[in-house]
């Protein structure tokens, strides 16, 4: 398989998803060293993810910090 390839797969999607195999991942970790375009493919593919997650974020309400804390510390209280 070519670079060109391999990149079109959608492997790389799916490694960043967290969707692979460990053997899977491996190869993935192999041809990004092999291939300087696939690890240039993987990083930009990463960052668009990043960006595209950061762009759909929704803030928890300022409360459910507090809230959680609380809820951790009954627990704590009752399994110390």
């Amino acid at each position: 398989m070519s670079e060109g390839d391999y990149i079109t797969s959608g492997i790389l999607e799916d490694y960043c998803l967290g969707l692979l195999t460990a053997k899977e991942e491996l190869k993935v970790e192999a041809m990004c060293h092999a291939y300087p375009k696939v690890a240039s493919e993987l990083h930009l593919l990463r960052k668009a993810i990043e960006k595209y997650a950061g762009s759909n974020k929704i803030d928890p309400r300022s409360e459910l910090r507090m809230e959680v804390w609380k809820a951790v510390k009954k627990l704590w209280e009752e399994n110390p």
